[in-house]
Parts: structure tokens; sequence; C-alpha cells
């Protein structure tokens, strides 16, 4: 298949710094911890014998600030590729071009942007964040976030026992 329709082509889009990795530079492409992720991160799944990556749009947190899903914007993520599929859409009856499409991960879905909704954070390989800069602050203005409600809970509980 030409360029242009793999996930990794999106991810470009968004992001033009983003390295191309082999099959075999995908366990390195990873510069933070999933814990971490922040929105404007790749995250980075395993499919089968291929590696998929999404856009992150929106990461929810638990009432601790820890991350525990994602909103994801991405290309080619679909069901696997049928011959008919592939026949109707290439215009080509080889079968070993199929096959070796479907290796290299082209779905059903192929040059389409698609949307994943509350992705569970566990299903998430690794992580490759575009700016360590960028990252810092947000990590920063989650932990304010998190210290007000705690100090709001707790200011909260001293009137609560100062009317009993």
């Amino acid at each position: 298949m030409d360029k242009g329709g793999y996930c990794v082509d999106y991810i470009k889009t968004k992001i033009p710094s983003f390295p191309i990795p082999t099959k075999e530079d995908m366990v390195d492409l990873r510069n933070t911890t999933v814990d971490e992720v922040t929105e404007g991160d790749v995250a980075v799944f395993t499919v089968k014998n291929y590696w998929h990556v999404a856009y992150v749009e929106r990461v929810h947190r638990d009432p601790q600030g820890e991350p525990v899903a994602l909103d994801l914007s991405e290309m080619n993520y679909g069901a696997e590729l049928t011959f008919p599929e592939f026949k109707a859409r290439w215009k080509s009856s080889s079968e070993a071009e199929w096959s070796r499409a479907a290796c290299c991960g082209v779905t059903d879905r192929f040059d389409e942007i698609s949307y994943r909704w509350n992705v569970d954070i566990a299903t998430v390989k690794q992580v490759w964040s575009p700016d360590d800069v960028r990252r810092e602050w947000a990590r920063r203005r989650v932990k304010a976030m998190i210290g007000k409600v705690k100090e709001v809970i707790n200011r909260f509980i001293d009137f609560e026992k100062s009317e009993l």
C-alpha cells in the first residue's frame, strides 16, 4: 500500500517531528511512562503482529489524578481486511498482495480517521511524547488541581468536625 493511510502517516500530520520507526525500533520509541500520558502524546498499542499508534486527544483521570482512560484519534484502526474488501478497494486479485497488506496491518479503515472514546489505559503498551516541556507544564497543572481539591476536602472535613 502506498504511504498516506497508515496510523503513522496520521500521527505525522499531527506531529511532524514524530519519528517513523521500523518494527524493531518501536520498543525504543518510548520517552515517558504510560502513567504520565498527557494530551498531545502518542499512545502505542500492539495489535496481533504489528504496532498501532494513536493521537491522545484527552486523558481521563481518577480522583487521585492517575490516568484511567484516553480519548484517541487515529487512522487505519479497524477490522482485519478481508480478501473481497481488498479486491474491491485496490482493484487487485492478487492474494499475495492482500496477504502482505494484511500482514502490514492494513485494515478495513485504511486511510480513514476515526475516534475512540474512554480507551482503558491498561491497553496502552507505551507512550511517546513530542514535548517534554509541555509535559512538565501539564503535570504541574494536574498536581496543582489535585492540591486544590484536597484543600477543599480538608476544609469540609474540618468544618464537619467543628459542628460535632
